[in-house]
């Protein structure tokens, strides 16, 4: 075993037995010179029962540093053990939580776990929260944080100085870098960068500081607005309006480039199978097994399409049995060439260079592709059939029937078939994201399965269909 893993391992037994002794503040020492780079791994390897003492016992004296740790893994796993503790040792962590954290977290919980917890924390910043949630995960509203420095456009510099010190522990973990400047109702006005703040002489009003023309986001600005906003201007921190021009927030640039690392990998889960985009092997059994079920039942259904063409051309299978093996080949092949067009599809749907309309333009430029590679793979293929089938012969693994029609119709057929399924499926894989976004069904879900079943389906249909002309015209049978 390699000795990163020995150390990995011997650092969850230890932690194992100092949860075992109830000692908070022994716990707490641990987990402090518990090196960051193993603190994922060695809390997850922990059994479900140790890991929900340890945040327990944790919640009463250092819910800060339960906090810390629920941040090292994903807004549902995160969940999946805050869902183990008691509301109110759960409510203790949550409120120590940054507040875009907060919001991630009770998101991922069934609604009345998420309300036990509220009914626990302090009732300001519970309905703080219960706002929140009320946005989408990918807007602004969403991804904001509420910690940032708000003060009335009538103050002066000497009365926001004197906060920052009074303040300066509570304002330790809020964004510094701008103060916000809002009016009597709540209105947005104005941006005051630090620098400006610290270097104005005293006595001067923060309305003669204030940056002219700020930049504001509406709370329901989408993950790709946002993601726009941030490639044009060099800003860390955008503040987030409502609809009545209200500040209610900030949305950090580092938040949204984590929100679009974590959709990304969401597709790709989704792309694998996935449902919901999300699993670990952390999360219940009931709940994984599920998620994949879903994804295969349909799986099922639209396969047994390509079982009864299979089942259709059966007579003819048993008199080429050679035939048999370059089916799934031309299939499988024919479904990679496929998946690469469903890639670059979805790809390009999520960066806005094309649109559900475009279906015609996608089909003429994947068809020229799916032709050369069709035509080139396609005789290979159809080489790989004659070595094979000689072979074959010689040793006398196929049947007469095999022998009288010959190897060079079989490559032509090989040959021929390829080449129309790698049309056919670079078309289909190219256009089926298009179609399912237009009708509001994630691409990234849903192409995989839809396209196995097209591609399998066509593939054996061709092949077996060429193959019984071939039959027809060298044998007459």
């Amino acid at each position: 075993m390699p000795q990163d893993d020995q150390i990995q391992i011997d650092a969850t037994e230890q932690l194992a037995e100092v949860i075992d002794s109830g000692d908070a503040e022994y716990l707490a020492n641990f987990l402090h010179i518990l090196a960051p780079e193993v603190t994922t791994y060695t809390i997850n390897r922990l059994d479900e029962t140790r890991r929900t003492r340890m945040f327990s016992v944790l919640s009463a004296e250092h819910s800060d540093l339960a906090a810390d740790l629920m941040e090292h893994f994903t807004d549902e796993h995160a969940a999946d053990m805050i869902e183990q503790l008691e509301p109110e040792h759960a409510a203790a962590i949550i409120d120590e939580m940054d507040s875009d954290e907060q919001t991630d977290v009770l998101a991922e919980l069934h609604v009345d776990d998420a309300e036990a917890i509220l009914g626990h924390m302090d009732p300001e910043e519970a309905e703080d929260v219960r706002e929140r949630l009320k946005y989408d995960e990918d807007t602004a509203g969403g991804l904001m944080i509420t910690e940032y420095l708000e003060y009335r456009e009538s103050q002066d510099v000497d009365a926001v100085i004197a906060d920052l010190r009074t303040h300066a522990e509570e304002y330790n973990e809020y964004e510094v870098r701008f103060a916000y400047l809002i009016d009597k109702p709540g209105h947005f006005k104005g941006v005051v960068t630090m620098r400006s703040l610290v270097m104005a002489p005293p006595g001067k009003k923060l309305v003669d500081l204030k940056v002219r023309s700020p930049m504001t986001v509406s709370v329901h600005a989408k993950l790709q607005d946002l993601e726009d906003v941030f490639d044009r201007v060099d800003f860390s921190v955008i503040p987030v309006i409502d609809d009545e021009n209200r500040l209610v927030g900030v949305v950090q640039r580092a938040a949204v480039q984590e929100a679009l690392s974590e959709s990304a990998n969401e597709d790709l889960m989704k792309f694998g199978g996935i449902i919901g985009g999300e699993e670990l092997r952390s999360l219940s059994w009931n709940s994984r097994a599920l998620r994949r079920a879903a994804f295969l039942l349909p799986n099922v259904l639209l396969s047994a399409v390509s079982v009864i063409i299979i089942l259709l051309y059966e007579p003819l299978i048993h008199k080429l049995t050679l035939l048999a093996v370059f089916l799934p080949l031309v299939a499988n092949l024919s479904g990679a060439a496929g998946n690469q067009a469903v890639a670059v599809s979805i790809r390009e749907l999520a960066l806005g260079l094309i649109r559900p309309g475009d279906w015609l333009r996608i089909c003429a430029k994947e068809a020229g592709i799916g032709l050369i590679n069709g035509l080139f793979i396609g005789l290979l293929l159809g080489m790989v059939a004659v070595g094979l089938g000689w072979a074959s012969m010689q040793l006398g693994w196929v049947e007469t029937q095999q022998s009288r029609v010959g190897l060079a119709p079989l490559a032509m057929v090989v040959t021929l078939a390829y080449t129309l399924n790698s049309v056919l499926a670079v078309v289909v894989g190219g256009t089926i994201p298009l179609a399912l976004k237009r009708v509001g069904v994630d691409p990234a879900m849903a192409s995989s399965p839809i396209l196995t079943t097209v591609t399998d389906m066509c593939s054996f249909l061709v092949t077996l269909t060429f193959a019984m002309g071939m039959l027809h015209l060298f044998v007459g049978a």
